[in-house]
């Protein structure tokens, strides 16, 4: 009989990834490295923006994350993205990581201007 705890994590990890795809909407990524931009999935966190604000800081600010899978290549800070076409492309620049497990990798990222 085999034994079914061995495989559990690899289920959970790939049905994870299957729902990530669903959510997620496609995006033209171009790592900071200068290698060629590429079509991937991102996830923006949109209902997730928290206000950080810090004892020292009288201005909260807005953050914005955007999470990636792994399994699509590496990210990393620096790396910009742009999702949607014509006029309401959004675009947007990773700078720091924010958490990272198995299957995906997340930053907060700042808007930029097209």
């Amino acid at each position: 009989m085999p034994n079914v705890g061995n495989h559990f994590a690899d289920r959970v990890r790939g049905k994870m990834v299957r729902l990530f795809q669903r959510l997620a909407d496609p995006c033209l990524f171009t790592p900071s490295d200068g290698s060629a931009p590429f079509t991937r999935l991102v996830s923006l966190d949109d209902n997730g923006a928290e206000i950080a604000a810090s004892s020292n800081e009288y201005i909260p600010e807005l953050i914005s994350r955007a999470e990636f899978l792994q399994s699509e290549g590496a990210v990393n800070s620096g790396d910009e993205f742009a999702i949607g076409e014509g006029t309401s492309v959004q675009q947007g620049r990773l700078t720091q990581r924010v958490s990272m497990d198995s299957v995906s990798v997340a930053f907060i990222y700042i808007q930029i201007e097209a």
